[in-house]
C-alpha cells in the first residue's frame, strides 16, 4: 500500500478538519494530561526542539511553555493543519515536511518529539534514520504512539454475558505485521502500520538511539489493565 509523501499530504489535509474538531471539542484532554508532565520533566533545559507531526501545534505549544529561550519548531506534512496551528499558537516556527525527508541540517536539534506519527509511516527505517540525522549527539528523542498490543489487527472490545460492567479488550494477531487503512469515521481512512515492539526497538538501535526508558500507560478513563499508549525515551549516543 503506497503512502508516498504526496499521498500522505493529501490524506492528512483531508483529515485536518476532523483533527481540529477533536482539539476544539477537548477530546484529547486525557492524552494531554499524560504528555504535559513528560515534557516538563524532559525538555525544560533544551534549546532547539522539533515537534514532528505537530498537527495543530498542541504539543509544541506545551514545549514552549515549559522551556526558557528555546527555539521550538513544529513540522507537519499537512499545510492545512499548519495554517491552523499558526493561528492558535505563538512563538513557534512551523515548517511543512515529510518525516522521511526533513529540510533541516544534520544535528540541528537537541530534542525531538515524535507523537502519534511512527505508526502512520510506511517506512519506519527511513523515518528513524532521518530523525537520527537531525538530532545532535546526546540529544533526546521522545516517542509517543498507540501501543502496538492495543492496536494489533483484530483487537477490539469483547462482549461477554457477564454482570461485570467493565469492557474487555480482546488482543488480535500481535506478531503479524500489517499496513492497512483504518477507518476513523464513515468518510475518513488513515494508514495504520502495525509493528511489533521488537521492530520499533531494533530500528532505534540501528540508528544509535539508545532507549533510556519505556512507559506503557492506559488513558485515564481507558480500559483497565490495557496499555493504550507506548512512550519511549531515547538518547542519541553517536
Amino acid at each position: 500500500m503506497s503512502n508516498s509523501p504526496q499521498n500522505a499530504k493529501n490524506t492528512w489535509d483531508m483529515l485536518s478538519e476532523w483533527w481540529i474538531k477533536g482539539i476544539e471539542d477537548n477530546e484529547l484532554s486525557e492524552y494531554i494530561e499524560i504528555i504535559v508532565p513528560l515534557i516538563e520533566g524532559i525538555f525544560f533545559q533544551k534549546k532547539t526542539i522539533l515537534d514532528i507531526g505537530t498537527g495543530t501545534g498542541l504539543v509544541a505549544q506545551e514545549a514552549r511553555r515549559v522551556t526558557e529561550h528555546a527555539t521550538i519548531v513544529g513540522g507537519d506534512i499537512s499545510i492545512r493543519q499548519l495554517r491552523y496551528a499558526k493561528e492558535v499558537t505563538s512563538g513557534i516556527q512551523f515548517v511543512q515536511h515529510s518525516i522521511d525527508q526533513m529540510p533541516f541540517k544534520g544535528e540541528q536539534f537537541d530534542a525531538v518529539i515524535c507523537s502519534m506519527v511512527l505508526e502512520h509511516v510506511e517506512s519506519l527505517l527511513k523515518a528513524v534514520s532521518e530523525i537520527a540525522r537531525i538530532l545532535e549527539k546526546d540529544g533526546t528523542l521522545l516517542i509517543i504512539m498507540n501501543h502496538p498490543v492495543f492496536q494489533s489487527p483484530g483487537s477490539g472490545p469483547v462482549t461477554l454475558e457477564s454482570p461485570d460492567p467493565d469492557v474487555i479488550w480482546g488482543i488480535g494477531d500481535y506478531l503479524t505485521e500489517t499496513s492497512e487503512l483504518e477507518k476513523i469515521s464513515p468518510d475518513l481512512d488513515v494508514l495504520y502500520a502495525h509493528r511489533t515492539l521488537s521492530t520499533y526497538f531494533n530500528a532505534l538501535s540501528r540508528e544509535n538511539l539508545m532507549i533510556q526508558n519505556v512507559i506503557e500507560k492506559p488513558l485515564p478513563s481507558g480500559l483497565s489493565g490495557i496499555p493504550e499508549l507506548l512512550i519511549v525515551l531515547c538518547r542519541k549516543v553517536k
